[in-house]
């Protein structure tokens, strides 16, 4: 089986969490194998820029600046986690 992937989107609040708790849950008792990551992070350095992002600053950044953190977050996950569970048939998620 070639893996799969699942990207659930929604606001803050949306139930995000809460659905892929309940996705996990049914995975874990079928036993599918699964790679669970959000976005940005997933590997160390995606989390470092993550915190990046998030982290309150006096300097503006603009929108393209963010979405290139955003793109280089993407990067290093899918890079060393996503792609390497693909390739074994995982189902994955964002």
């Amino acid at each position: 089986m070639r893996g799969k992937f699942i990207s659930l989107e929604g606001g803050e609040g949306s139930g995000k969490t809460t659905a892929i708790q309940y996705i996990k849950e049914w995975l874990e008792a079928q036993d599918i194998p699964y790679l669970m990551t959000r976005e940005p992070g997933g590997t160390p350095l995606a989390e470092d820029i993550r915190q990046l992002i998030l982290s309150p600053r006096e300097e503006n950044v603009n929108d393209t600046t963010e979405l290139l953190l955003v793109f280089a977050a993407r990067a290093s996950a899918f890079g060393r986690k996503d792609l390497p569970s693909f390739r074994k048939g995982h189902l994955g998620d964002q």
